[in-house]
């Protein structure tokens, strides 16, 4: 940000208290947007709270397409994504099932 803004002061530990809560990756994109969108920061700019506000938005962006992509999913095309992302069961866990009795599909 200083290399940006060769005015800009800030103090590295508030600034890393501030952010740390923030996903790495919009974090920097938000860093990145600001040094590409911003071309004045003024003396009583809050330049933390700028980069948190950016890094929220576009991870509550990134979320809110995601949700949509997932809403707009058949019946078929999700059980055919679950079967594509389920684990198989451990072996411990079959063998338990099948003293209690329950019947085990294979390769489910």
């Amino acid at each position: 940000m200083t290399a940006a803004f060769p005015g800009l002061q800030f103090n590295s530990d508030l600034f890393w208290a501030a952010t740390q809560d923030l996903d790495g990756q919009y974090f920097l994109i938000a860093i990145m947007d600001v040094v590409r969108n911003t071309k004045d920061i003024y003396p009583g700019t809050n330049i933390i709270a700028v980069i948190r506000e950016k890094a929220i938005d576009l991870q509550t962006e990134a979320l809110k397409n995601s949700t949509l992509k997932l809403e707009a999913e058949t019946e078929k095309e999700r059980i055919d994504r679950w079967q594509k992302e389920s684990v198989p069961m451990p072996d411990d866990c079959r063998k338990a099932l099948e003293k209690l009795g329950c019947r085990i599909k294979e390769g489910k």
